[in-house]
């Protein structure tokens, strides 16, 4: 992610901010899930100072916090997506599955072409490549059904932008482990047989990832949190007593 969006502003790419708020949001969960594990495998040491991880995981904590919360982020990263990803034939960069040239980190490589007239570079890939098709679809189909249910009220639907929101950011990591695999793999790299393992691994959990976040919504389990919220906020705590009674 790192490398391709800082290729796409290396090109002059002036509309980058949806990328990198997916690059924080993903960057940070991710590091904080590999600290957490690290601990977990580690047992009782893991907790302890000397190896450090404890220190780690302390510290990476507060990047879902910096820069903007990742909560914030993700209502822009869902709003932004209903006008990039709702519409498949506007996509720029990594969205539309650059070719494995346009790929490379830094951008090399040859012209991928303006956006909306770039084509996937399978490099044997092609499961993977129809994967991430499918859930551009699925993505540009909910998008369009929200947005004709909700209207501009969507943006106070936060628990439904909250799936739209994980759904983009899977979307966005097929496409770039795709785009790396495919370079790799054009390039008869060495790595490339591990790569492609890599990609066909990421976007085979993420694909049931999108279709889970994508479903249908369920609108009344997400107005149960809702009053479920509004109960805790008027009680000023806990609603119910503990079954000790106090």
């Amino acid at each position: 992610m790192a490398f391709m969006i800082s290729a796409n502003m290396d090109r002059g790419d002036p509309d980058f901010q949806m990328e990198a708020a997916i690059s924080k949001i993903f960057g940070s969960e991710a590091a904080w899930a590999v600290a957490d594990e690290c601990i977990q495998v580690m047992g009782g040491m893991g907790f302890m100072q000397e190896p450090g991880v404890e220190r780690v995981l302390r510290d990476l904590r507060i990047f879902r916090i910096f820069e903007g919360t990742n909560d914030i982020l993700r209502l822009f990263v869902a709003l932004q997506g209903f006008q990039v990803l709702g519409h498949p034939q506007g996509l720029r960069g990594p969205a539309g599955l650059p070719d494995s040239g346009g790929a490379a980190p830094g951008g090399a490589g040859g012209s991928q072409g303006p956006p909306g007239q770039r084509r996937p570079h399978h490099g044997g890939g092609d499961a993977e490549a129809a994967q991430t098709t499918q859930c551009l679809e699925l993505f540009a189909e909910t998008a369009e059904a929200l947005l004709l249910k909700h209207g501009k009220k969507i943006v106070e639907e936060q628990f439904v932008l909250k799936r739209v929101a994980d759904a983009a950011i899977d979307v966005y990591g097929m496409a770039v482990v795709l785009a790396r695999a495919s370079r790799a793999l054009g390039l008869g790299l060495p790595t490339a047989p591990h790569e492609r393992l890599l990609s066909l691994t990421w976007c085979q959990e993420a694909h049931e990832r999108v279709l889970t976040s994508l479903r249908p919504l369920p609108t009344r389990s997400f107005r149960n949190l809702r009053d479920l919220a509004g109960a805790v906020v008027e009680s000023g705590g806990v609603v119910v007593p503990t079954p000790l009674g106090f």
